[in-house]
């Protein structure tokens, strides 16, 4: 989308143990040296660009709250004493201060992820913390012809009657996600299938999907095993092994 709107960006990414030392600062090794550099936010922001902060459900509610004060306020004091301000600040006309004080270029952009609170994220709510200074908008998954779409687009040697095969199973493991399914199986997961279908297709279904699910045996093996023999697959001692990867 920013390439589209030829924006430039900047990525950081948080998780829970994120600091305000983390978020502004990071660690740069040159010629074997350890020196600090300005963050992806603080680069951003002095230069006006887009910055885009992803996870931000995991990261502690004391950065998130620094979020919000940015976003509100443009304004937030870094460790090392200096301060970023409104482009319009007057402090930043004195002269003898000016390396004290940053500038909120213009056209500084925050597009901050979160996941929905609770199971099976267990993130803050970051809607409850930052959702009044935020424009949010809850990002469904695709319809059904759109979702069609985007694998023909990343599989297009694989059958279109399997495409859809995949797509209905993962519609329906997505309808099991309140109080039965543990992990929102989201579109990446399917891609990854149908990717795998693309550079090989010989593999059978149950070795195609054993990378998605197979991490899940343990907790959600027999949801698992009754959407997907509801489609047909992992039929049989054989078909359950190889989609838990257990006879490899």
């Amino acid at each position: 989308m920013l390439s589209l709107l030829c924006c430039e960006r900047e990525y950081v990414q948080l998780h829970r143990d994120t600091t305000l030392q983390s978020l502004t600062v990071t660690p740069t090794l040159q010629a074997g040296v350890v020196s600090w550099r300005d963050s992806a936010l603080l680069r951003a922001a002095n230069a006006g660009r887009c910055v885009v902060v992803d996870e931000a459900d995991k990261a502690p509610l004391e950065v998130v709250c620094i979020l919000k004060a940015l976003a509100e306020d443009s304004v937030l004091t870094l460790p090392d004493g200096r301060t970023l301000v409104r482009h319009d600040d007057p402090r930043l006309s004195f002269p003898d201060r000016e390396d004290e004080f940053i500038p909120v270029a213009k056209g500084f952009r925050m597009i901050v992820l979160a996941n929905r609170p609770g199971r099976p994220f267990l993130g803050n709510d970051f809607y409850r913390v930052c959702g009044d200074v935020f424009d949010c908008h809850v990002v469904e998954y695709l319809d059904t012809a759109s979702e069609l779409e985007l694998l023909r687009s990343v599989a297009p040697a694989v059958p279109e009657g399997q495409l859809v095969t995949f797509s209905e199973l993962f519609r329906e493991l997505r309808q099991r996600e309140d109080g039965e399914a543990v992990y929102p199986y989201s579109t990446r997961e399917l891609v990854k299938m149908v990717s795998h279908a693309q550079q090989f297709p010989g593999d059978s279904f149950e070795y195609l999907a054993a990378d998605v699910f197979s991490f899940d045996a343990f907790e959600e093996r027999q949801k698992l095993l009754q959407a997907l023999r509801h489609l047909g697959f992992a039929k049989g001692k054989d078909g359950e092994a190889t989609l838990f990867g257990e006879n490899r």
